[in-house]
């Protein structure tokens, strides 16, 4: 009798188990347990009033866990429902900003209503590799006027990229004027993150 009565209690005990651990999968694949943390420097520009009118634009990655291991490529795609010029901004935990986008191998910033574009493109010549263990954020900037200095910026000498330091208060401060957010224009930002780890979550 005891070996019966001690069948049910396991089954029940496994079906726990493996419930348990099958909303820890969809958990993992729906983000709900993962929140990365910005540090201060990264936050002010996350934090940057941008948008203005009705243009969105929409920023992803490669890897749909948005999960990389150090110099591993990424490549970023961005879309705009309207005609836009383009920036990507690249801020690393110290705060350290590089425009990412426009770079060396595309210095055009112009980019059509609806059309996805990749960064780097396939036959690009630069590239993006994930950084040192930690979160980095990726800032996608648009406007339907070209003119701001994130879209005119040329790449340091020497380098695929523009970088613009490690003050991201006065980055965003100057993106903030440079944009000249209001009437005459739309302007549109959105960020996502990237977690840069040896190791695999669980």
């Amino acid at each position: 009798m005891a070996l019966s009565g001690d069948l049910p209690r396991r089954l029940l005990l496994a079906a726990a188990v493996a419930a348990s651990a099958g909303g820890c999968a969809v958990a993992y694949k729906t983000d709900l347990l993962r929140k990365d943390v910005l540090t201060d420097a990264q936050q002010v520009i996350a934090d940057t009033k941008v948008n203005h009118g009705e243009m969105t634009i929409v920023g992803s990655v490669d890897r749909a866990d948005t999960t990389y291991d150090p110099g591993q490529p990424i490549t970023l795609s961005v879309k705009t429902s309207k005609d836009a010029y383009v920036a990507i901004l690249r801020v690393l935990a110290d705060g350290d900003t590089t425009i990412v986008f426009p770079n060396r191998g595309r210095r055009k910033a112009a980019v059509p209503a609806d059309t996805v574009l990749r960064v780097p493109a396939p036959d690009d010549a630069v590239r993006i590799a994930a950084g040192k263990p930690g979160v980095e954020l990726y800032e996608f900037i648009a406007s339907t006027t070209g003119d701001a200095w994130p879209f005119t910026r040329a790449p340091d000498n020497g380098s695929d990229f523009a970088d613009l330091g490690i003050t991201t208060r006065n980055i965003a401060k100057d993106l903030l004027g440079g944009l000249k957010i209001g009437p005459g224009h739309d302007t549109a930002a959105s960020y996502l993150t990237v977690r840069v780890t040896g190791r695999g979550l669980f």
